[in-house]
């Protein structure tokens, strides 16, 4: 539950059997239903206790700290210090910074963050190549597909009737598009989830890190950020070292299209507004001007 200054009883016990004695300093869970994060303190310095919400987003964000986030470097991103798949638990290091969003940045500062997650994002994204990378990001695009009508089902009132088969349109064209590049998605990349302390951005929360199209990681920020501040765009891809391909920018359209539907699916159930105004907006734009 948000607010809570304790841990629950089995989880405590287990942080207790990595750490020693803690204190929880504050509830860091995001404003959802399923987000429970707590920051705690002791001998061993400030550490973040995480409950994945899914078996699923555990193996994930294990798999990421385990696998790839190390090729970031020293101090851009937590480190994780333990997990417990019985309690789907993580512990992981604090990083210095506060999420971007919201952080009181000059501009030249900002676009100098999202400079550096680009080059963040760039790591990441080769972490995993291979066959088997391949085949899983192969399987997201057709998943993308093929989940778009279970999320029109879900949005509801939230789609009218025009935009959902404009939606369709667009998820559609991506067999027509051919490969894109592929590799290790964070999965959750916009301004939340970069910290920056004033001089160094870190990439946080792994969760829903998984193989796939690397243009499908830019969709949070070509939906949220982009539209009002382009020049956050142009310092992102200076960063990430090239721009997007033809085909990727038309991609890019179709995962929106997508990130729309599931935004207006689960925003409203979760309760959260912010993923809701983003559905929304996107559609919204969507119908105006089509993204051309």
């Amino acid at each position: 539950m948000k607010g809570s200054r304790s841990l629950p009883a089995a989880l405590a016990r287990w942080v207790e059997s990595v750490l020693g004695p803690v204190q929880v300093l504050r509830d860091a869970s995001h404003a959802r239903a399923d987000s429970r994060v707590w920051e705690v303190a002791g001998r061993a310095g400030r550490h973040y206790v995480k409950l994945a919400p899914q078996p699923v987003l555990y193996t994930r964000e294990t798999r990421a700290y385990r696998e790839a986030v190390p090729r970031l470097g020293f101090a851009n991103a937590p480190v994780l210090k333990d997990s417990s798949a019985q309690l789907l638990a993580l512990v992981l290091t604090a990083v210095d910074g506060r999420p971007l969003k919201g952080a009181a940045a000059s501009p030249a500062r900002r676009r100098a963050a999202h400079q550096q997650a680009g080059r963040l994002l760039r790591l990441f994204h080769e972490a995993l190549p291979g066959p088997r990378a391949a085949a899983e990001a192969a399987h997201a695009v057709e998943a993308t597909r093929a989940g778009l009508e279970k999320h029109i089902t879900g949005a509801g009132d939230h789609l009218s009737p025009a935009e959902a088969d404009m939606l369709r349109r667009l998820v559609s064209s991506l067999p027509a598009l051919g490969p894109l590049p592929f590799g290790l998605l964070h999965g959750d990349l916009w301004e939340r989830n970069m910290l920056w302390n004033g001089r160094r951005c870190a990439l946080i929360d792994y969760e829903r890190s998984a193989p796939g199209p690397l243009v499908a990681d830019f969709v949070r920020l070509a939906t949220a950020v982009w539209p009002d501040h382009p020049d956050l765009r142009t310092a992102m891809f200076a960063g990430y070292g090239r721009d997007l391909s033809a085909a990727e920018r038309q991609a890019l359209v179709a995962f929106a299209a997508a990130d729309a539907a599931s935004a207006l699916a689960h925003g409203p159930r979760l309760g959260d507004a912010e993923v809701t105004v983003r559905g929304r907006r996107t559609v919204e734009r969507l119908v105006r001007e089509g993204w051309r």
